[in-house]
């Protein structure tokens, strides 16, 4: 059992790169490598060249570009099932706190993996999956056990996290949630405040919070980290034309299990007779992320498997299942094993890897634009700039998978163009454009075949570079 709950997440995660979003990141950790700083203005884009912009991902933007120079696709592959088996183990320790049954402790560790197992590509939010992890299990233990010393390692998982992904706002709102039930557990505690597990002193979640908020700080940018934020926040048409930032369909078992983990985790905060302030707290701030946005939905997963294992540790209690040496190295042993089996199978090496990205991207429409010298501007969709970003250096992207720095109404704008709606034609980035680089398929595609102004200069299956006739 504990074999197969560890190759939940690592089998997802042994897939050929598809990630839109990876290239736009390598290119941006070249960038840095080359000139030993971060940027603090865009280089990537015509629209964005010399506007502010904030690398808020920079470590994982290095890391990645490391990786993959080193070991190339192979290496990103591989970075990722790494990433998933760190996840994995840091998810059955926080369902392990409730000391269930094993296979109980199993079937909801599995639950939760299943639920997320999507989101296994390489992007930034895997490590804020794994530093959310680990405040849950922090936290878990301060309140439910007493040992609120374990609070104080909130701040060095804060430094790291700040430089490896914008999410760890989601962190420090949490200590925020916690820092409120301590709060009105300590003034309300004479009129017996009904909340369970041990009562914290706000002086020392105050002291912790504040800690953390400072630990972000520890960053190349300092306080401009918070910029982003802002513009994410502020900016909600992404919401409606990014399908990553899509609500759940229901259309796959993964969103129904969301459902399910969201339903008994309610279930089991109404059963309990005293009130859990911070759980329901981060119960409806998790509905909130997951049910807006797909991407967000670990968020609710790891919240309701918390509060569902300390519901059924009341009418299940014990010890967890103790696990011999032996045990844990036979598990790794076929951990490994399976996954070397895997990647065999699915071909998971760089000349494979390499062939599918061609499929997936405009990688010879790139290389006949670089090898012929054409000039730009360029005019491409949002789903293939940030590989033209990679592919394309001395030619900036029309857009990229960067929404905060575009906005929400030049999203829409080229959205309109791409779609072929009235006035297409007279979008002025369009018009200025001598190349265009489209996929098969897009209604602007068909209506540049027919244009006279317009040339095919290439074309395979893939993509297809058209050029101005002016």
């Amino acid at each position: 059992m504990i074999v197969l709950l560890y190759l939940i997440l690592p089998i997802q995660a042994l897939s050929p790169v598809k990630d839109l979003d990876i290239w736009w990141h390598l290119r941006t950790g070249e960038w840095i490598v080359a000139n030993l700083a971060v940027p603090y203005q865009d280089y990537f884009s015509t629209y964005g060249n010399g506007k502010p912009w904030i690398a808020y991902s920079w470590l994982f933007e290095v890391c990645v570009y490391a990786v993959h120079t080193r070991f190339g696709l192979t290496g990103l592959v591989y970075f990722t099932v790494v990433m998933a088996i760190l996840i994995t183990f840091v998810v059955h320790q926080l369902v392990r706190l409730a000391r269930l049954p094993l296979v109980m402790e199993v079937a909801l560790s599995g639950l939760a993996l299943t639920a997320m197992s999507p989101l296994m590509s390489p992007r930034p939010w895997l490590f804020t999956i794994l530093f959310f992890s680990i405040e849950l299990i922090l936290i878990s233990r301060a309140r439910e056990e007493g040992k609120d010393q374990l609070l104080r390692f909130m701040p060095l998982i804060f430094i790291f996290w700040a430089n490896l992904h914008i999410q760890f706002v989601y962190g420090l709102i949490v200590l925020g949630l916690l820092l409120v039930e301590s709060a009105l557990a300590a003034g309300f505690g004479r009129y017996k405040l009904p909340s369970a597990g041990k009562r914290l002193s706000p002086r020392l979640v105050m002291s912790v919070a504040t800690a953390s908020v400072l630990a972000t700080l520890v960053s190349p940018y300092h306080v401009f980290i918070f910029n982003p934020i802002w513009e994410y926040v502020s900016q909600t048409g992404a919401f409606q034309n990014i399908s990553e930032l899509h609500p759940m369909f229901f259309r796959s078992p993964g969103d129904w299990i969301v459902l399910s983990l969201t339903l008994a985790a309610v279930f089991a905060l109404g059963w309990q007779r005293k009130w859990s302030l911070f759980p329901s707290l981060l119960l409806i701030l998790g509905v909130f992320l997951g049910f807006r946005a797909k991407r967000d939905a670990w968020f609710i997963v790891l919240t309701a498997i918390g509060i569902i294992g300390h519901h059924l540790r009341l009418h299940w209690p014990g010890k967890p299942y103790a696990f011999t040496t032996g045990q844990i190295s036979t598990v790794a042993v076929l951990v490994a094993s399976a996954l070397l089996f895997l990647s065999i199978h699915r071909q998971i090496n760089e000349r494979n890897l390499q062939s599918i990205v061609a499929k997936e991207f405009p990688v010879d429409a790139v290389a006949y634009v670089t090898r012929n010298r054409l000039r730009g501007p360029i005019f491409n969709t949002l789903d293939w700039g940030g590989f033209l970003i990679w592919g394309l250096r001395e030619l900036p992207v029309t857009i990229d998978g960067r929404t905060n720095l575009h906005g929400d109404q030049r999203l829409q704008a080229l959205f309109d163009v791409w779609l072929g709606r009235p006035g297409w034609d007279s979008n002025p980035e369009f018009r200025s454009a001598n190349i265009i680089i489209a996929d098969h398929g897009r209604p602007l595609t068909w209506l540049l075949r027919s244009d006279s102004r317009y040339t095919i200069a290439y074309e395979d299956r893939t993509a297809l570079v058209f050029t101005s006739a002016r």
